[in-house]
């Protein structure tokens, strides 16, 4: 996915205000393949981002089956349907907050074991790159990226191509 105008100014800013030595050696020497493999690795500190798609059966793997099916405090009828419908097309898009609230309407606080696995499938360590472009999320889980449980919003998610970092530096005065 090619970044647009304003993402190619945001991470030409960030290079020339990075105050990480690789990132500043690598813009002296211009090695732009320094630059990629940075952006594209895992951010330091942890940054974390929710995902835009997990896969059904992940989840389902991931569910406490006794907290679920336990005969006095499981799920009624109407979260099994929540549940189902959440998930009748094989995944779903944690990054929507309506999408958290459901799961958090399905499962609620007395199923602590799924509650902590769904949020583990819906979350993910971000690269540079993406915690730089990210935005803080509302709802369920939601903040500003600095732990699993305030995960934010990946604008853009992948790896930055050699050809983003050299639009980026040509942006550099």
């Amino acid at each position: 996915m090619a970044l647009t105008e304003a993402q190619l100014q945001t991470l030409a800013d960030d290079m020339e205000a990075n105050t990480d030595q690789t990132v500043i050696d690598a813009l002296a020497a211009g090695n732009n393949n320094a630059l990629v493999a940075w952006y594209n690795g895992q951010a330091s500190p942890d940054f974390w981002v929710f995902k835009h798609s997990v896969d059904v059966d992940e989840v389902r793997r991931s569910i406490d089956w006794s907290e679920v099916l336990d005969g006095t405090d499981g799920l009624s009828v109407r979260q099994q349907w929540g549940f189902n419908t959440l998930m009748h097309n094989g995944t779903y898009d944690p990054s929507e907050a309506n999408n958290r609230n459901g799961l958090v309407a399905i499962f609620p606080a007395s199923m602590p074991n799924t509650r902590a696995a769904m949020l583990a499938d819906a979350t993910t360590l971000a690269t540079y790159a993406e915690a730089l472009f990210a935005e803080t999320a509302s709802g369920p889980a939601g903040g500003d990226g600095s732990a699993q449980n305030k995960s934010a919003i990946a604008v853009f998610a992948g790896s930055l191509s050699l050809q983003d970092i050299r639009d980026a530096v040509a942006l550099i005065d």
